[in-house]
Formats: structure tokens, C-alpha cells, sequence
């Protein structure tokens, strides 16, 4: 069987090469546990059941506030007889937001369409966005202070991450979804998506000791030019922590 993949999608659209993200419904209020279900219909018109696992996921979702506030990386489960995705869901804060999915479709002829589409939902209530204030360079959350460069190209040269605590480099960077770091990023403008992972990869992905950091280097997928806020997530001690830092892309 062919594992040929081609990446298409920036999250902008909920319609890309025949795939869709459809019948996206949102429960949750402001405060109190809900759920987020959807279906993405396939070329054929009909729901897609097949996928296969992209980092131990079948399906990663990216949900961001429109003023690039309250992101979340969640995991859909999917019901293999109706092609429903249902995931739980909290909100805290009303508001237009941005749901992101990424996944490989598994297609009759073995190969895998690894597709990102987009959508929106919106939590009842008044809509106070936060006045966008860049953090460029570096930022401190959980005691974890985090450096990217602050400035990138499209498709240029490797941007750099690192990770220290107290000073000190951290090297017990644990695989959090078989990476040590996952990097999601928004253009603030259009809302436009950005996935990436280090390139420093575990030498096996099912080794719970297997550990990194301090430095980090990043392949430059951006297509755009513009202003973009990039949520780092990275995990020690089985804590995910998640750090958001703006650059601005030329």
C-alpha cells in the first residue's frame, strides 16, 4: 500500500479538493462543558470513514477566539458508522471562534489525502475582544520561559525555539503527541492556519524516556506574509504547557 501525502488547506475554508466540514454544531456555553460534532463529507458526497492515525490522533482540531484568544488543541472521536465527530467542549469566553481540522483520508487506491479545513461557531453572549498586544521574542508561562525568533520568511531558513526554567535549559522535554513541541499558528488578519512540529524528532515515538530540548529549529511552512500568533505547546513532567508568542513573517 502507497503512503503518498499531500498537504492542502489553511484552515480558511471548510471545502478543499471535494472534502467537507459540514453539519458543525456547538453546545457549549459560556462556562459550562458542552460538546462540538461535525461531519466531513468526502469527494463522493457521502461521509468519510476512513482515516489513519496522524500522531497517535485520527483527527486533530485547532479552536481559536476571532481575537486570537482561548486556543485549544482537542481530539474529535469519530463514530465509524455515521462519520460524526464529537468532541467535549469548554468555553470561557463568548464570542466568534475558529474551528481548524487536520487529517489524513485514507482514499481507495491506498494513498492519503491529508487535508486542512475550516469553519465557525459562535458561544452566546457579549463579545468584548482583547486588544491584539504582540509578545515577540520571548515569553514566561508556568514558570517556562520560551524564545522564537521573532521574525520569519515564507519558506525561508529554519526558525529557532528554545525552552529554559529558571536560567536553566530544559532537557526533559517529554513526546507530547510524538513530537516535543507542536506549534500552532493564526495570521492575525485573515485567521489563516499554521501547523509545525521540530524538527528533532524522538528516535521512537513510543519511548516514554526518550526526551529533548533545549533548542528546537522549526521548518518555515508559512505561505503568507503577515502577522502571526503561534501557540507552543510542549510537555514535562506530564504537564502540557502552552506558550503564545507573536512573529511577524515576510
Amino acid at each position: 500500500m502507497s503512503s503518498r501525502i499531500i498537504r492542502s488547506g489553511d484552515g480558511l475554508k471548510k471545502v478543499v479538493d471535494g472534502y467537507t466540514m459540514a453539519k458543525l454544531t456547538n453546545t457549549a456555553k459560556v462556562g459550562k462543558p458542552g460538546k462540538l460534532t461535525f461531519v466531513i463529507d468526502g469527494p463522493t458526497g457521502k461521509p468519510q470513514l476512513d482515516f489513519t492515525l496522524q500522531q497517535s490522533k485520527l483527527l486533530h482540531m485547532y479552536v481559536v477566539r476571532d481575537d486570537l484568544t482561548g486556543f485549544q488543541h482537542i481530539h474529535p472521536d469519530l463514530n465509524t458508522k455515521t462519520g460524526v465527530w464529537t468532541v467535549p467542549l469548554t468555553i470561557a469566553k463568548p464570542g466568534p471562534y475558529h474551528a481548524v481540522i487536520e487529517f489524513e483520508a485514507l482514499k481507495d487506491d491506498g494513498n492519503f489525502d491529508d487535508r486542512i479545513l475550516g469553519n465557525t461557531f459562535t458561544v452566546a453572549g457579549k463579545y468584548t475582544p482583547v486588544t491584539y498586544t504582540p509578545v515577540s521574542g520571548t515569553n514566561t508561562v508556568d514558570g517556562y520561559t520560551v524564545t522564537l525568533d521573532p521574525t520569519a520568511k515564507v519558506h525561508g531558513p529554519d526558525m529557532h525555539l528554545k525552552v529554559t526554567k529558571d536560567g536553566a535549559d530544559v532537557t526533559d522535554l517529554q513526546q507530547y503527541l510524538q513530537s516535543y513541541a507542536h506549534i500552532t499558528g493564526f495570521r492575525k488578519d485573515t485567521g489563516e492556519m499554521v501547523h509545525m512540529h521540530p524538527n528533532e524528532v524522538p528516535p521512537y515515538k513510543t519511548d516514554p524516556n526518550a526526551l529533548g530540548g533545549p533548542n528546537l529549529t522549526l521548518v518555515s511552512l508559512f505561505a503568507d506574509p503577515g502577522n502571526y500568533r503561534m501557540f507552543i505547546q510542549f510537555q514535562t513532567n506530564n504537564v502540557v504547557h502552552l506558550v503564545p508568542l507573536d512573529i511577524t513573517v515576510s
